[in-house]
């Protein structure tokens, strides 16, 4: 009889301890429900700062700057993340030698990024300009060099008016309505930059814009604004710019038909590339394939990086089981995702990257995220699943004190 009563109460404990294990781990499922996010690295990297305004010369010392504003010893703005509504950095009004250099920055709509007004001898190199009306905007400026900048998602990625002796070179401007826009400018240069996927227009020279040098620039994709549209990859309404170098060298033109020297529009000023080149792109972009990720429930999750490269980065979408998560501008650097917190299972993380002429590559990752019924619950799962214990203990002493 003993024996029998022993049985009976060890099956009841057993029913009450698996019941309670279930309670606890459905509950630490249902706490969790986010999968993924993406990391804004690029914006990240660099020391968060408030707008910059420099009105003269001695604003720079005012500011604390380092360097004394002469060519040799320029003042430096470097390494900065400004997110702003108004002017990122704004500079007016100087005569002394300056450089911007590895920022990022962003203005909003109605506001220029960098805003350059009156100046000599200012310089920007390596800065990441996004979601600006005006990303670089010179007005009545001169001899002023941008060098390797990336500029996206603006109204207009480089704006000149009334300046002289501005050289943009080895930039990449892209995805903006348009990408550089002149006028009544003259003695500038535009050499070695890749120029395309800007909605109404690549290259702008406007009214007045003379002796301008264009050449060993990639223009292309510009001014498709609808599927089937001809493109718009530059435009001339300037006097005696040149379009190459005058001795051998041209521009590259995804709409060059391979036919002698390419017209720049409107065509009736005579303004054309004698020595063109077609500029096609068949490759899609190279990408890695990292590995798939495995990890508890309730911990702190995996992060997965990949490393796409391709000349004319454009854009990235993320698909989690098929179906699109997020869709982003790709500007060619890594792209990282962060998954964390999803329900126990297997969960399938694609990533499609294009190029500019559309050419597609993708990878996939599968995170495998296990059960772990304690792991990471939190203090009010514990506190839940520690009375449930104290319940299952009062039932099996009041068991206990009834079979004797």
């Amino acid at each position: 009889m003993i024996s029998r009563r022993r049985a009976v109460l060890c099956g009841l404990i057993f029913v009450l301890v698996m019941t309670s294990l279930q309670w606890s781990q459905d509950h630490q499922v249902m706490a969790s429900t986010s999968l993924a996010q993406t990391s804004i690295t690029s914006a990240e990297a660099y020391e968060a700062h408030f707008p910059i305004v420099i009105d003269s010369n001695d604003d720079f010392t005012a500011w604390d700057f380092s360097g004394s504003g002469t060519n040799g010893d320029p003042y430096i703005i470097e390494d900065l993340n400004i997110t702003a509504d108004g002017s990122c950095i704004s500079i007016s009004a100087t005569s002394v030698f300056f450089v911007i250099r590895d920022c990022y920055l962003e203005s909003g709509w109605y506001s220029s990024a960098i805003h350059l007004n009156q100046v000599a001898f200012g310089r920007v190199e390596r800065c990441k300009i996004v979601h600006s009306d005006y990303g670089l905007r010179l007005v009545q400026s001169s001899d002023c060099t941008i060098d390797n900048i990336t500029a996206y998602n603006c109204d207009d990625g480089v704006y000149i008016h009334r300046s002289h002796r501005i050289s943009i070179s080895n930039s990449r401007i892209f995805s903006n309505t348009r990408g550089i826009d002149v006028e009544w400018s003259g003695n500038c240069s535009f050499v070695g930059n890749k120029i395309y996927r800007n909605v109404v227009r690549g290259v702008s020279l406007d009214v007045d814009t003379h002796n301008c040098s264009i050449y060993s620039n990639s223009v292309g994709w510009n001014g498709e604004m609808y599927p089937g549209t001809q493109e718009r990859n530059a435009e001339d309404f300037g006097q005696d710019n040149l379009w190459d170098d005058n001795v051998s060298i041209g521009n590259y033109w995804t709409d060059y038909d391979g036919n002698g020297p390419y017209e720049i529009e409107p065509g009736s000023l005579n303004s054309t590339d004698r020595y063109p080149h077609l500029l096609s792109d068949t490759t899609p972009p190279a990408i890695n394939s990292p590995a798939d990720v495995m990890f508890e429930e309730g911990s702190s999750g995996a992060d997965v990086t990949w490393t796409p490269r391709d000349e004319f980065p454009y854009e990235y979408a993320l698909h989690k089981d098929g179906i699109l998560f997020i869709t982003l501008d790709w500007v060619g650097e890594d792209i990282e995702i962060h998954i964390t917190g999803a329900q126990p299972g297997l969960y399938n993380f694609t990533l499609f990257v294009y190029d500019a002429f559309g050419n597609v590559v993708n990878d996939t990752v599968i995170a495998n995220i296990m059960v772990n019924v304690f792991g990471g619950a939190g203090t009010e799962l514990v506190a839940a699943a520690s009375l449930v214990s104290v319940v299952v203990v009062a039932i099996v002493l009041l068991a206990v004190k009834k079979m004797r």
